[in-house]
């Protein structure tokens, strides 16, 4: 089933603006495992309301396996990607992403496998409770789409990753505010979380990996260990499978199965706060099944791919 440091955030501005109080405060469908305020366009990574998830593999419960519901605004960077569905003639949930800027959101590529028309898709921000409207929720429409060339070229969930550039309205891209941040990307290719830094996976996926369409009504969020390669790599784990562990994948969640991400969370985030900001390290790609033992959760690194970000995003003049 596919589903699915020291950091900074991309800028394309020269400007210096002195930090306020409140800024230094700090898984085709979407069911494979399935840049801030005009004012405040240097900051990135932070957040008003904290939250720590449970750091525990034991006592697995619904949803993002093993997590709990977050509180409203702890993950700001948090993006709802809905999608047109013909048969009901109504936008539904389809992705996670995150926001990197105000007018870019980053998410898997496998989400985008049958549809990359951007009139098909629309991106939720400020929003944690799927079945109604909260206080920061905002709606934009998407301007472009674009998937890595390579997805899919050296196996079926590699290169898993997509930007989408979101359409200017009246007042510019995205709105920030306090319940509405952009999380900071990896600064270089070798910025990378270390082995046994525990990161947080966010998202409203499937209450059972047995029916994918059962998906949380509020948004979960579940702390993962992130794991060496090698370990990833064995036979007992992802080792001999169609689809290797490549250099651009990094895998995150205990051996003992339990916590994951699951259904309808592809492309969400894999957050890590290091050096006090938090980090984008990860994207919701593949994995088998749902918190199974020795089957983590295998995430597009998005380090690997900044080179690739920053060509994007001047190519499409941000």
């Amino acid at each position: 089933m596919i589903r699915f440091g020291r950091a900074s955030c991309i800028i394309v501005i020269l400007v210096t603006v002195h930090a306020t109080p409140f800024e230094r405060e700090f898984r085709s469908g979407g069911f494979p495992k399935f840049p801030l305020a005009r004012g405040n366009l240097e900051q990135c990574g932070s957040r008003t309301v904290s939250h720590f998830a449970q750091r525990s593999g034991s006592a697995a419960i619904a949803k993002i396996v093993g997590g709990s519901t977050a509180p409203y605004g702890a993950y700001p960077w948090q993006v709802e990607i809905q999608a047109f569905r013909a048969g009901s003639h109504r936008f539904e949930h389809h992705c996670g992403g995150a926001v990197v800027g105000d007018r870019l959101v980053l998410t898997a590529a496998h989400c985008f496998a049958n549809l990359d028309y951007p009139e098909k898709i629309r991106l939720i921000v400020g929003k944690v409770n799927l079945s109604g409207r909260d206080r920061h929720e905002r709606t934009y429409k998407a301007e472009k789409i674009v998937i890595h060339p390579d997805f899919r070229k050296d196996g079926p969930h590699s290169n898993d990753i997509a930007i989408i550039k979101v359409r200017s309205s009246s007042e510019g891209g995205i709105h920030f505010n306090s319940h509405v941040q952009p999380i900071c990307l990896p600064e270089t290719f070798t910025q990378r979380v270390a082995t046994g830094d525990w990161c947080t996976v966010t998202g409203w996926g499937a209450q059972s990996q047995d029916d994918l369409e059962s998906l949380s009504d509020e948004l979960q969020a579940a702390s993962v260990p992130v794991l060496d390669q090698h370990t990833c790599r064995q036979s007992d784990v992802y080792g001999g499978r169609d689809q290797s562990i490549l250099d651009s994948m990094v895998c995150a969640g205990v051996l003992e199965g339990g916590v994951d991400a699951c259904g309808g969370d592809s492309g969400g985030p894999l957050a890590c706060q290091i050096n006090g900001k938090f980090v984008l390290a990860g994207l919701v790609s593949w994995g088998d099944g749902c918190a199974k033992k020795n089957r983590p959760g295998v995430y597009t690194r998005v380090s690997h791919f900044t080179p690739w970000i920053q060509e994007t995003m001047a190519k499409m003049g941000l």
